[in-house]
C-alpha cells in the first residue's frame, strides 16, 4: 500500500522539474535569435549587401558573353554582328574589358577630367563625339610613352607630331601637351577623312597609318574595315574602341553607376617669353610648386624650359588657378650643372659620379623604362661615369 503512494508522487515531480528545465531551454533559444523584421520590411544587413551588390555588378549583362541582338554603334555606323567573324572579334574586346573592372573605373574617372575639352575640340571641328573613346584605347586618359616611341594621351609618333609643328625635344615634348597635342590629332583625323571618307577606316588609320591602311585598301581591291585582313592589333583596335563606348556610355547599366569621375583642374595660364633656366625657381616665384607644374604641364620634360621658337614666340604654362606671385624668395643654394644643362638641349646627358638611371631620369623628366630603350640598356645593365645617355626620342 504505501509503494503505491509514492511511486505516482515521485513521478509527478519529475515531470515537473523536466518541464521547468524545456522552459528555460526555450527562453535562451528565443534570446539568442536575431529579430525578425516585418514582412517586406528589409534588415539594415540585407540594404548594405543590395547596395554593395548594385554598386559592383549587375545581373542583366554577362561577364562571359555579349548579347548578339544588341546593336553597337561606332563613328554612326552600326557593327555588323550578323558576320560571325565581326562579332567575336567584338566580343573578345568587350570580355577584356568588362573583366578588368578596376581598370574600367580608372577610365571613367580620367573621362571626367579630360573629355569636357575633348568632347568641345571635337564638335568645333565637326568630328564624331565617339573619336574621345580612341583616346581612351590609346593612353588609357594618360600621358604614357609606347616601346615605340609614341607619347602622350593621343599617342602620337616624334614625326607625325613634328609634322602638325608640334615641338619634341629633351626639354620640351609638346605631345604631352594636352591642347597642342588635341589640335595634331584632330588635324590628323581630318586628313585622314580626306583620304578615306570613312570615319571607321580613319580609326584604323590612326593605328597602322594612312600610308598602311591605304596600301592594304588596294592590295585587297577592298575598302570596308570589316572586310579587309589586317595585322592583329589594328584587326583589334576598332572594335576595342567600340567595347570601351559600349561600357562607359552605359556604365550604370553595368555596374559603375558608383564611380565618381574626377573634376577639370582649376588653373591660369602663363604666359613665357624667354628662357626658364630654374623650372623650380620660377615655380616659388608664381607663389606655387614644381611638384604642380610638372603635374599640370607634363609637356616640360626637364628642370628648365628653353626660350620659345620664333613661330610660336611664347609658352603658356598652367598653374593652379588661386595662386598669387611672390616678389621675395629666401635663400636658394642649388647650383646647376651646366654642361649637362647644355647638353639636355642636344638631346643627350654624360653619366657624373653618384649618377644613378632613377636619379637621370629624375632630372630629364623621363621614366628609367624610357633611358632604358632609347639606349638599349637591358635590365639589370648599369652605367658608367662618362657614359653618353640619349635621353630624347
Amino acid at each position: 500500500m504505501p509503494m503505491k503512494k509514492v511511486i505516482p508522487s515521485i513521478a509527478w515531480k519529475g515531470c515537473g522539474i523536466l518541464l521547468l528545465l524545456l522552459m528555460e531551454l526555450a527562453c535562451r533559444f528565443s534570446q539568442a535569435q536575431p529579430a525578425r523584421p516585418e514582412e517586406g520590411q528589409a534588415t539594415k544587413s540585407d540594404s548594405l549587401l543590395q547596395k554593395r551588390s548594385s554598386a559592383t555588378e549587375q545581373a542583366n549583362f554577362s561577364y562571359a558573353q555579349f548579347p548578339r541582338q544588341r546593336a553597337v554603334y561606332l563613328f554612326g555606323e552600326r557593327l555588323p554582328f550578323e558576320d560571325d567573324e565581326v562579332f567575336e572579334r567584338f566580343e573578345r574586346e568587350y570580355i577584356y574589358n568588362i573583366n578588368d573592372r578596376a581598370q574600367m573605373i580608372m577610365y571613367i574617372k580620367r573621362a571626367g577630367r579630360f573629355f569636357p575639352y575633348i568632347e568641345q575640340r571635337l564638335r568645333a571641328d565637326s568630328i564624331p563625339d565617339d573619336f574621345k573613346y580612341l583616346a581612351v584605347a590609346e593612353s588609357r586618359l594618360m600621358d604614357l610613352r609606347s616601346p615605340a616611341g609614341a607619347a602622350g594621351i593621343w599617342q602620337l609618333m616624334p614625326a607625325v607630331a613634328q609634322s602638325y609643328g608640334l615641338i619634341v625635344n629633351s626639354t620640351v615634348d609638346e605631345r604631352y601637351n594636352l591642347e597642342k597635342a588635341t589640335t595634331a590629332a584632330i588635324c590628323y583625323l581630318k586628313d585622314a577623312y580626306k583620304k578615306f571618307g570613312n570615319w571607321i577606316m580613319v580609326a584604323a588609320a590612326y593605328n597602322m597609318g594612312m600610308f598602311g591602311a591605304k596600301d592594304e585598301q588596294d592590295y585587297q581591291a577592298e575598302k570596308d574595315y570589316f572586310n579587309l585582313y589586317l595585322n592583329r592589333e589594328t584587326a583589334r583596335y576598332v572594335f576595342r574602341i567600340a567595347a570601351i563606348k559600349e561600357i562607359m556610355e552605359n556604365k550604370d547599366y553595368y555596374g559603375f553607376g558608383d564611380v565618381v569621375p574626377y573634376k577639370p583642374l582649376e588653373t591660369k595660364a602663363i604666359e613665357v617669353k624667354k628662357e626658364i633656366p630654374n623650372l623650380a625657381l620660377w615655380a616659388k616665384q608664381q607663389g606655387t610648386s614644381l611638384k604642380m607644374v610638372k603635374y599640370l604641364n607634363p609637356w616640360i620634360r626637364g628642370r628648365s624650359v628653353h626660350a620659345p621658337p620664333a613661330k610660336t614666340k611664347s609658352f603658356a604654362i598652367l598653374i593652379p588657378k588661386e595662386t598669387n606671385p611672390q616678389s621675395e624668395i629666401g635663400s636658394y643654394t642649388y647650383v646647376a650643372d651646366k654642361e649637362n644643362a647644355e647638353n639636355r638641349e642636344q638631346g643627350f646627358y654624360i653619366v657624373r659620379e653618384g649618377d644613378t638611371l632613377e636619379s637621370i631620369a629624375n632630372q630629364c623628366g623621363l621614366e628609367v623604362s624610357e633611358i632604358r630603350l632609347l639606349n638599349k640598356l637591358k635590365d639589370g645593365e648599369t652605367i658608367k661615369v662618362g657614359q653618353q645617355l640619349r635621353i630624347a626620342p
